[in-house]
């Protein structure tokens, strides 16, 4: 611990795990407008933060832990991947920081996330009272735990649109970057169409941690669509050989080695889910509407993209 716990800011849209002096995880909390996770590593002289969570206020409270623990605003925004849960809270973080990420998250930043902006500016409202129909609706615990998940997103997102400005890159890089202070250094490596066209995971091997963003899920069902599972396969047992004991994913708590093996079961399992569903009886659309949950993964979040997960593959393996 950096400081006494008492002394450290809390906020209602994040809880910290501080996994090694001077390196935080920031984990969204349910309820929150985080959604996403965060990170926060003191090189030595300056800070870097490792995504910066969906909405300003969520942003703005990391920014005091940064300050309030480390006595300084972050200098180093790493923007791993395009999605929006992750990067709208860059402008924070100016002006102060350097914002970086690969060139082509900067390019999918301008464009499908520019679509993304339009999208939720033009229906965020409409999409905040339809949930909030369903919530009245719905007797179900589970539905009702993702349903209040969905709540707190556009929530949040009402709150932050009338003053976000995406604010772009302003390094970027190709295939690997080192960061390097006084206390450790840091390596930025670049996974490819794994879960979107691009994505940076953060190394620090002194520490033995890896904040990998969205290429790993914790107790929550990944979003697979964007990307491709074969390569997020690759990256997940390239990674799982490496030397560190703690993994920080996109979404949900800290994780270690089991919690990767534990992702490579569930893509290998939706992976032959969908081939038997191609092979069955009645259009693929009603068997597919027809699946549960396994039991397996009943308790994790965001079990929605299950079915998404399935639909995405079949139609994947159907070309093929």
């Amino acid at each position: 611990m950096i400081m006494e716990s008492n002394k450290i800011p809390q906020s209602q849209h994040f809880t910290t795990t501080w996994i090694a002096p001077g390196v935080c995880a920031a984990v969204g909390s349910e309820g929150g407008a985080a959604i996403s996770n965060a990170g926060l590593i003191d090189l030595g002289g300056q800070v870097v933060v490792y995504d910066t969570f969906l909405t300003l206020q969520a942003a703005r409270d990391l920014r005091a832990l940064s300050e309030a623990v480390f006595g300084q605003p972050p200098r180093m925004v790493i923007n791993s991947h395009y999605h929006n849960d992750h990067i709208w809270g860059n402008q924070v973080f100016l002006p102060e920081a350097q914002i970086i990420s690969t060139s082509q998250t900067y390019q999918l930043i301008t464009t499908a996330g520019g679509e993304e902006y339009q999208y939720y500016s033009a229906n965020s409202k409409q999409r905040l009272q339809s949930l909030q129909a369903q919530l009245q609706e719905t007797r179900d615990p589970e539905q009702r735990r993702q349903i209040k998940m969905w709540l707190s997103y556009y929530a949040g997102l009402l709150e932050t649109l009338p003053t976000l400005e995406i604010s772009l890159p302003t390094v970027t890089f190709e295939h690997a970057l080192g960061l390097h202070g006084t206390q450790r250094s840091a390596r930025l490596n670049v996974f490819d169409g794994a879960h979107t066209g691009s994505d940076t995971v953060l190394l620090l091997p002194q520490d033995g941690i890896v904040f990998m963003s969205d290429l790993l899920f914790v107790e929550t069902h990944p979003y697979l669509p964007d990307g491709n599972p074969f390569l997020m396969l690759n990256v997940l047992q390239e990674l799982s050989k490496s030397d560190a004991e703690y993994f920080v994913p996109g979404h949900g708590p800290v994780g270690t080695l089991q919690d990767l093996e534990k992702m490579i079961y569930y893509i290998e399992y939706c992976l032959e889910e969908a081939s038997n569903l191609l092979d069955g009886n009645g259009t693929l659309e009603e068997r597919i509407n027809g699946l549960q949950v396994p039991n397996e993964f009943k308790n994790w979040g965001l079990s929605q993209f299950y079915q998404a997960n399935i639909r995405f593959l079949c139609l994947g393996l159907n070309e093929e």
